[in-house]
């Protein structure tokens, strides 16, 4: 049986959890909290908020453990809550558990929170089953039908990522060229790059049921050429050839922990974004990208995360 855990923290811990679930072996994706503030479709405003899930097996993994790990960084002294005990409250009193037969659709209520994302006025982003929006026609459409993966839009850094591609985009240095996604997850960014003109685009997740449902998305994009994808650990790639740049939305411990690798994906004074670094890690970040010889053009933010549009020196 498989087993969901909800819990429903402020945003500055999600990378936190998303942590913990990668050290517990167990599937893992956060949805940001919204609230409606005008009735429409649009009209909503996030809350500062996040609900982590995690995702296990009742029979072929032990839960008691991985609950009993989950509760114990809740009711952990580190300094990422300062000891705020009202949070610890707040953050244990959100949890739910729920068990889910193995015939249902564990998915089907998240999807019923997936609403189209106006990302900016040349991009969106909208599940499959909904209908088209205003101005679709002179927008960038990318199809998302998320899955287990990470990256519907709906979250900060993949937001950022898509504003910095597109401020790339407007400065003429897409089109006709290479990218790799590292950390792809659902798709979006590769799709991104190709429905703005790149030549051709590697994407590399380590996730399997990530990769399969990345597949899926590549179809409903329309998405068959120029793109390839590989189920692989970032530190295990090699591409065949250097790219013109990357784009890389993933945690800041692993990107700084792989960031002299992954610096030689790029050829001459290749570009690369960085995206899912949080306040926190923000300093790490710039000091990792200063010794590996990136040079930072630009930094933009969204409540506690940071992103960067770099070139190599």
């Amino acid at each position: 049986m498989l087993r969901r855990l909800d819990i429903t923290v402020p945003d500055v811990f999600e990378e936190e959890l998303i942590g913990l679930a990668d050290s517990l072996t167990v599937q893992c994706f956060s949805s940001p909290c919204i609230r409606d503030c005008g009735g429409g479709e649009e009209d909503f405003e996030f809350t500062g908020e996040t609900i982590v899930s995690f995702v296990y097996s009742t029979v072929e993994q032990n839960a008691a453990e991985i609950e009993k790990s989950i509760e114990t960084w809740i009711a952990s002294d580190s300094d990422i809550f300062v000891s705020n005990e009202k949070i610890k409250d707040e953050i244990l009193s959100s949890k739910i558990i729920i068990d889910y037969r193995e015939d249902e659709d564990w998915m089907s209520a998240f999807r019923a929170y997936f609403q189209p994302v106006h990302v900016s006025e040349k991009i969106i982003v909208r599940p499959p089953w909904s209908d088209p929006v205003e101005n679709e026609e002179n927008a960038t459409v990318i199809l998302i039908d998320p899955g287990m993966a990470f990256g519907t839009g709906t979250h900060e850094t993949t937001r950022l990522c898509l504003r910095l591609l597109e401020r790339v985009n407007d400065s003429g240095d897409v089109k006709g060229r290479s990218f790799a996604d590292l950390g792809a997850g659902s798709g979006i960014l590769s799709f991104a790059l190709l429905k703005m003109g790149a030549r051709e685009v590697c994407a590399i997740e380590i996730d399997g049921p990530a990769v399969e449902n990345l597949r899926k998305n590549a179809k409903i994009n329309g998405i068959s050429e120029n793109l390839k994808i590989f189920c692989k650990d970032l530190s295990h790639f090699q591409p065949e050839k250097k790219f013109d740049g990357f784009v890389a939305n993933i945690s800041s411990p692993i990107l700084i922990e792989n960031l002299n690798l992954i610096s030689s994906f790029v050829q001459g004074k290749g570009l690369a974004i960085f995206s899912g670094i949080n306040q926190t890690n923000s300093a790490k970040m710039r000091e990792a990208l200063s010794e590996n010889n990136f040079v930072i053009n630009s930094e933009i933010t969204e409540g506690e995360w940071h992103a960067f549009l770099t070139t190599r020196k």
